[in-house]
């Protein structure tokens, strides 16, 4: 018996050590289910092992030497992984099925989720990489160009923030500016953030996706979710970089030599004018922005803990920023930030969870100003001056005692980014905390929220007394110190009934309310003759006793909403949301504003008669409409009419008291400013889902737009806020994103996406001439709001070319080098004519990149094309007639018959009326920019290694931009109604940085 037993067992063995010894060949052909076509380019691996191959052009693969009771894994981008086991067959023949779980995806939307697939609104979703990739200060900055339809207008100065509009700018004031909702808290900005706290940023477009947030989603909603824990054993993340930033596309201006030969053309008709030379300025040949600029540093470093269990999850981070400004005296900007969030099952129908982030600041601020004076101010004098006895603390140069007739409005720009003493450090913490029961076995759920944002301020303004020369310098010192808490605090309340019947019919139901209270009480001190050698003298009680002042003030302003939002989804084939939301605002006379909205989508691929075809795998169509009431406009405003002075005034106790006569009060009504907006929209997929888009037309109109306009105060000229207008923005927005596989070790992906935008004011009342004016340069208006044209358009003179011979310039006052200005009408005074829009007709960017085995490369590209910028800081001739010039202008300036039809001369330059607005001055904003490059290199974790996985990097930031403009950069914000004005921007720099990831 045993001798069987042992007979048994031995054959048993043998038989299965011959079965893995065995090897065979397996071929076979792989097809695409939906369409029955040959699959090319799938993975075929033998499982744990490195044996693998690709299918060929028909979908054909073949493998040798392989176990009989081996697996094999097929594999490709779009498509479900199989895996097969090979039971000795030779021939294995299998479907590959699409695989749509993008589509399943689940995003934040308004108070709750949706999937991508039911989805009846535009709405982006950026994921954490774009964020990690890119070394920002702001993580708005890290969108630029990753969203059709988002404006993103960065700043180079450190810690500023850019200005975002999504889908153009509805209102004339700057009161259209999107809502930030951070892990369900309201915000006006993320500045508070670091790029490595963000899990996914979705940008809610158009009116029927925010229209659940109301009052302040007027100008589209970015909701951020913030990274949270998961379960399994906790994960400890180091993030960090050094980074080096460096100035780029910094203008030339005319040297000592250029600059003597053109005011010497300026001014040899002058009688009894003496030329100047270059030896009288003993080698003097300073360029300002070589002086003021140098290259800064800037290092981020970011520590994350995160994990959880069956009933709870967490999340903790520290980040430390610091970011040197590339201006080359004391502005920079540090930030330290904690985060924390939690989430508890406290039974299986109660979940509970806080987040909150605490985030502390110093922020030094340049003065741009230093900037004009770099521009205007000659190279014929030294930054220091040892002869200049006059000047202390420091021996500056000055533009006084060069020899070249530089009046008292010149001033050293060094020393005017010197003397600048400006901090800034506060304090945000934003708690939020939620409470969620189900009822119905879940299928009803209520939540309440709390959150606040807190912010305490200070801001302090020193001004050192000092003196350069002429009138750059202060008597006496001067400082204003102001301290700001903010608090706003909003409770949401939320009741969700979910269900499903005839397994086709899915729908929701949600009401709820929202209740906000915000404050924002400042104090502010000010005083002169106060010591500042150090911090610890700037205080007003150290200046003079006789000049102390202070001022306080306070906003309140409350809300009240109410909203009900509806779901319907039959079949995953037709889509139906429906919110409405009534909001009250204290900032209105009329309290209530009522905003519905609706949207529409209809899933065609999943329809019958789509099944034949091969081309598309998922197809749907969208329409919404939607409106929401607008108050981030300020609030109610008044005017007061009254005879002040002696008249007005009496003596009680020896002692004059002033008084106020005939007083008379003038309020304005405000009334909601209402966005209306229509979208069209089609979301589509095919080739087995490796290409993806999106195509959407949008109409948005805001009506009763709130602007000042002239009254009818009987004391003079006021204004007052009122409901004065109505701006149209309409346009087409397009994306395309391509990802695919090459083998088991190639991956790439392209990205592109395109945006137009169309802005019009349409209506303007309140104002006779139908205009509303914007900004004034040199005594003219140089920017309007006109009925058919956009917000913050230029307006000028037409120039047609440069007057070439005394012949041309018969019955003009203008001489051969002027502008020859456009002059329909005959009367000899030039025509003022439309310019152009600091609005781009069209943005875009692309996005590359590639994977290969532990390596991995990105490139992005970003642009806009037809915006307008008015070069204001070449329009100082009437204020700086000494004034330095560009070396554009030196190099291309009209020096005769012929010699150009572009360039005036350098006396030309000089004339009144050839400093005003016109065609010359407004230049053409369009860029083309490689917004980032990064290269990276990852480092597997070991098995049972105590060792991190590591990944490397080496990133570009801006390194190439690519523009036609005389000016640093084409990125210059300001109101609607005044943007894209060119006096003394802060340039743009290149970052390049290395960095590394560690994850334990």
């Amino acid at each position: 018996m045993k001798q069987k037993v042992f007979y048994l067992i031995t054959l048993f063995f043998s038989t299965v050590l011959y079965a893995q010894a065995q090897t065979i060949t397996v071929s076979g052909t792989v097809t695409e289910k939906t369409s029955g076509m040959p699959a090319i380019g799938v993975s075929v691996v033998v499982l744990g092992t490195p044996n693998g191959t690709i299918t060929d052009i028909d979908g054909k693969y073949s493998l040798n030497n392989i176990p009989a009771n081996a697996s094999l894994q097929f594999s490709y981008v779009g498509m479900k992984n199989q895996t097969i086991p090979v039971n000795n067959r030779k021939v294995i023949n299998i479907s590959l099925e699409d695989d749509t779980k993008s589509l399943e995806e689940v995003v934040v939307v308004g108070y709750g989720t949706q999937k991508v697939k039911d989805l009846t609104a535009p709405i982006a979703v950026v994921k954490k990489d774009v964020f990690e990739k890119q070394a920002t200060t702001n993580p708005m900055q890290a969108l630029q160009g990753k969203v059709a339809g988002v404006q993103v207008i960065n700043s180079g100065a450190p810690g500023a923030g850019p200005a975002v509009r999504i889908r153009g700018v509805g209102s004339i004031g700057d009161y259209a500016k999107p809502l930030y909702v951070v892990d369900g808290v309201f915000v006006d900005n993320i500045d508070f953030l670091n790029n490595n706290d963000i899990e996914t940023m979705n940008v809610l477009k158009d009116a029927s996706a925010s229209a659940i947030y109301g009052v302040r989603a007027a100008n589209g909603v970015i909701i951020v979710t913030t990274k949270r824990g998961t379960k399994g054993t906790p994960t400890i993340t180091y993030d960090g970089y050094f980074a080096m930033q460096v100035p780029v596309n910094i203008m030339k201006l005319a040297n000592t030599s250029q600059y003597v030969t053109l005011r010497n053309e300026v001014n040899k008709d002058e009688p009894g004018y003496t030329p100047l030379t270059v030896e009288q300025f003993n080698g003097a040949n300073t360029d300002w922005y070589d002086v003021l600029l140098h290259n800064a540093p800037m290092y981020n470093q970011s520590l994350d803990v995160s994990g959880g269990n069956e009933i709870s999850n967490y999340s903790l981070g520290i980040n430390y920023l610091y970011q040197d400004g590339i201006l080359d005296v004391d502005n920079n900007y540090s930030r330290l930030n904690l985060r924390g969030k939690g989430e508890y099952q406290l039974s299986k129908s109660v979940k509970a969870g806080f987040s909150t982030v605490i985030s502390n600041y110093t922020h030094n601020k340049p003065n741009n100003d230093a900037f004009f004076q770099a521009y205007i101010n000659p190279s014929i004098y030294n930054v220091y001056d040892e002869n200049n006895t006059q000047a202390y603390p420091v021996k500056f140069g000055s533009p006084q005692i060069a020899p070249a007739n530089l009046g008292n409005s010149y001033g050293n720009p060094y020393a005017v980014a010197y003397y600048q003493d400006d901090l800034e450090t506060g304090y945000q913490i934003i708690p939020s905390m939620f409470l969620e029961i189900g009822f119905l076995k879940d299928k009803l759920r209520l939540k309440t929220q709390y959150n606040m944002d807190l912010r305490f301020i200070m801001d302090r303004n020193y001004r050192p007394e000092n003196l350069v020369g002429g009138s750059q310098g202060l008597s006496q010192s001067e400082l204003v110190k102001r301290y700001t808490n903010y608090t706003k605090q909003i409770w949401d309340n939320t009741l969700t009934y979910s269900d499903v019947f005839d397994k086709k019919h899915n729908y929701s139901v949600m009401l709820g309310n929202s209740i906000r209270h915000e404050t924002n009480p400042w104090l502010q001190g000010t005083a002169i003759n106060v010591p500042g050698k150090t911090d610890s003298e700037k205080y007003i009680r150290n200046g003079s006793a006789n000049d102390r002042k202070s001022d306080d003030d306070n906003e309140i302003v409350n809300g009240l909403s109410y909203f009900l939002r509806g779901t319907y989804n039959y079949d995953s084939k037709y889509l139906a949301t429906l919110t409405v939301r009534a909001d009250g605002s204290s900032k209105y006379q009329q309290k209530w504003g009522y905003f519905p909205s609706i949207g529409l989508g209809w899933v065609m691929s999943a329809e019958d008669f789509m099944t034949d075809q091969k081309i598309l795998d998922y197809l749907k169509v969208r329409a919404s409409w939607g409106q929401l009431g607008n108050d981030n406009v300020p609030a109610n405003s008044s005017y007061i009419v009254g005879t002040a002075g002696i008249p007005s005034s009496g003596v009680f106790g020896d002692k004059l008291v002033d008084g106020v006569g005939a007083q008379t009060v003038l309020r304005n009504y405000l009334k909601w400013e209402v966005v209306t907006e229509f979208d069209l929209g089609v979301d589509f997929t095919l080739l087995h889902n490796r290409l993806s888009g999106t195509l959407d037309f949008y109409r948005r109109v805001t009506s009763d737009v709130v602007f000042n306009a002239p009254i009818a105060s009987g004391g003079g000229t006021a204004e007052l806020l009122g409901n004065n207008g109505t701006v149209q923005n309409m346009g087409v927005e397009f994306s395309l994103n391509w990802n695919d596989k090459i083998g088991e070790d190639f991956n790439y992906n392209a990205g592109l996406n395109l945006s137009t935008v169309n802005n019009k004011v349409t209506e303007v009342s309140n104002r006779p001439d139908g205009k509303v004016p914007g900004t004034s340069v040199n005594g003219m208006t140089a920017t309007y709001a006109i009925v058919g044209k956009p917000i913050g358009s230029f307006y000028g003179y037409d120039v047609l070319g440069i007057y070439q011979t005394t012949a041309e310039t018969k019955g003009t006052s203008a001489e051969p080098g002027y502008f020859k200005y456009r002059n329909d009408d005959g009367d000899g005074n030039p025509d003022i004519v439309y310019l152009g829009s600091p609005t781009p007709k069209l943005m875009g960017g692309i996005d590359l990149g590639a994977g290969y085995k532990r390596w991995d490369f990105s490139i992005a590209f970003q642009g806009q094309w037809g915006n307008k910028i008015l070069n204001q800081k070449r329009m100082k001739r009437e204020t700086f007639p000494a004034g330095n010039y560009d070396e554009a202008f030196y190099e291309n300036r009209w020096t005769g018959n012929g010699s150009t039809n572009e360039y005036p001369s350098a006396k030309a330059y000089n004339a009144s009326i050839n400093q005003k607005p016109n065609s010359f001055f407004v230049e053409d904003g369009s860029y083309i920019r490689i917004q980032n490059v990064q290269l990276g290199y990852t480092i597997p974790k070991a098995k049972d290694s105590k060792l991190p996985l590591i990944r490397l990097y080496v990133l570009a930031q801006r390194p190439l931009t690519i523009f036609g403009y005389n000016g640093f950069t084409t990125e210059i914000s300001g109101e609607p109604n005044s943007t894209g004005i060119d006096n003394n921007v802060y340039p743009m720099q290149a970052v390049y940085s290395v960095g590394a990831r560690l994850t334990f």
